[in-house]
């Protein structure tokens, strides 16, 4: 698919909501057009370069995002609401005139919870009890007046959604949300997400308290 790109200090997940300023020419440019084609753009984690004013080289996997919701704002900024979709995987820049840049893209296979094997919806199952004692202890040390709340919205998400819910809200560093995102099937992801849980237990149980992660 021809996809435009918005390369960000952010990695986005499936089915998780990004709030976006959009004040630079070339993204205003680039969400007008989204908007009058309903289509999506991808948001891909900056490798190297900035966000702003310059030509930041990509991760080659990320997440299309769709434009939900606009506030026009003066001299054509925006606020834009975005819902993330599909996990996609670079192919090839494309060359032209445009101000921002556009890729050749392939969608990476996004299965539902029920169309996966047998033994990989029992490890699922399995691993989600660890998943949520794990987060809920992490909260606990770190945020425990939230801890409550965060029990009640875990229990409501199928496990798919879960995995994609801890992984983009999870304090921890773009790298290891990258991985996340770039695992091979979810129970991998899950796996992943289950050590850089207990990683970051442990540093939130030293007495100077967690690590700070850009």
């Amino acid at each position: 698919m021809d996809l435009r790109l918005f390369p960000l200090n952010t990695v986005l997940f499936p089915n998780m909501r990004l709030p976006l300023h959009i004040f630079e020419e070339r993204y205003k440019l680039m969400i007008r057009e989204c908007i009058e084609e309903d289509a999506p753009f991808g948001v891909v984690l900056i490798q190297t370069g900035e966000e702003v004013g310059s030509t930041a080289a990509p991760h080659q996997v990320g997440t299309t995002a769709r434009i939900i919701q606009v506030e026009y704002l003066d001299d054509g900024r925006m606020n834009i609401f975005t819902m993330g979709e599909r996990r996609f995987r670079i192919e090839r820049e494309e060359t032209g005139d445009t101000l921002y840049r556009s890729v050749q893209a392939s969608l990476l296979p996004e299965p539902g919870f029920g169309a996966l094997a047998d033994d990989a919806q029992r490890r699922l199952a399995d691993m989600r009890g660890e998943l949520e004692a794990r987060m809920l202890e992490l909260v606990r040390l770190t945020a425990p007046a939230s801890a409550e709340q965060l029990a009640e919205r875990m229990r409501a998400l199928d496990p798919l959604l879960l995995l994609n819910a801890l992984s983009f809200g999870l304090d921890c560093p773009t790298l290891e949300k990258q991985s996340l995102l770039e695992a091979a099937n979810p129970v991998v992801q899950g796996e992943l997400l289950l050590r850089i849980l207990i990683i970051r237990i442990a540093e939130a149980r030293l007495p100077e308290g967690p690590k700070i992660v850009n």
